[in-house]
C-alpha cells in the first residue's frame, strides 16, 4: 500500500505530543471530578506530589498552574496555607452548562451509551458479586442516606457506581463506568439537590440492592435503567 493510500484509509490521526505535566493535571482532574478529593481537602505538599508522581518541582508547578487556571484550586500562603480544592462555584456550574448546550449531540450519546452500560452491569454484579463487596455497597448506600451535604453524598454516590463497575469482574465495564462518571459527573452538579432527590437516589439503590442480593439479574438489570432515566431525563431538560 502507497504512502497516498494509507493516508487516504482514515483510519489513523495525526499525533500531538503531550507534556507530562498535563497527564498529571488529568490524574488530579479525575480525582476531584469524582469526587475522590473533596472542597476544602489539601493536596499533599509539592515535595509529596513530585514523590507521588516520580516527577520534578518545575513539571508538578505547571501541572499545579493548570489546576489553577481551570478553578479545580487555590493555593492559600502563609502558615496554615497550602493548596486546596475548591467549592463547586457559580462560575463552575455556568462553564459547564454553556460546555453542554454547544456540544448537545456528544451528551445525548453519552446518556444513551450510559444507559446500555450500567443496566448490564447491574446483571452482571449479580452472577460475580461477592458477599463482603454487597455488605460494602449496602455500607455506602446507608452512608448516603445519613449525609446531607452534596458534595459528600454525591462522592458517596460515585463511590457506590463505581463499586457496583467493580462488581461486574470485567475490567472493561469497570472502566467504562469510570469513563462515563468522569464524562457525566460535572453535568450531575449543575442538577438540584434537595431532599426528594436524596431519599428518591437512596430508594432506587435500596431496590437494586435488594435486587442483587435476591440473585435476580432481570430485576437488577431494570432497576438500573431505571435509575440511570430518572437522571437521564432531568439531564435531557437541559438540552
Amino acid at each position: 500500500m502507497s504512502y497516498d493510500q494509507l493516508k487516504s484509509v482514515g483510519t489513523f490521526k495525526n499525533i500531538e505530543a503531550k507534556k507530562l505535566s498535563n497527564y498529571i493535571f488529568e490524574q488530579l482532574q479525575e480525582a476531584i471530578v469524582l469526587k475522590e478529593l473533596l472542597p476544602g481537602e489539601q493536596l499533599p505538599p509539592e515535595r509529596e506530589l513530585c514523590k507521588i508522581f516520580n516527577t520534578s518541582r518545575i513539571t508538578m508547578r505547571e501541572a499545579i498552574a493548570v489546576l489553577k487556571e481551570e478553578g479545580f484550586i487555590e493555593q492559600i500562603r502563609g502558615a496554615k496555607g497550602g493548596t486546596f480544592i475548591l467549592p463547586l462555584t457559580t462560575q463552575n456550574i455556568e462553564r459547564t452548562r454553556s460546555k453542554v448546550l454547544s456540544d448537545k449531540e456528544k451528551y445525548l450519546q453519552l446518556f444513551e451509551y450510559r444507559s446500555v452500560i450500567e443496566p448490564e452491569v447491574a446483571r452482571l454484579a449479580v452472577k460475580n458479586i461477592s458477599e463482603n463487596e454487597l455488605k460494602i455497597l449496602s455500607s455506602i448506600n446507608e452512608e448516603m442516606k445519613r449525609e446531607k451535604n452534596r458534595e459528600e453524598f454525591r462522592s458517596l454516590d460515585v463511590q457506590f457506581h463505581l463499586m457496583l463497575g467493580k462488581c461486574s469482574k470485567n475490567q472493561y465495564f469497570e472502566q467504562a463506568v469510570r469513563m462515563i462518571r468522569l464524562q457525566v459527573n460535572p453535568v450531575l452538579d449543575i442538577l438540584p439537590f434537595n431532599d426528594v432527590v436524596h431519599e428518591k437516589s437512596y430508594m432506587e439503590h435500596i431496590q437494586l440492592l435488594e435486587a442483587i442480593e435476591s440473585g435476580n439479574a432481570e430485576q437488577a438489570y431494570k432497576s438500573m435503567a431505571i435509575h440511570i432515566n430518572t437522571t437521564n431525563s432531568k439531564l435531557f431538560e437541559l438540552l
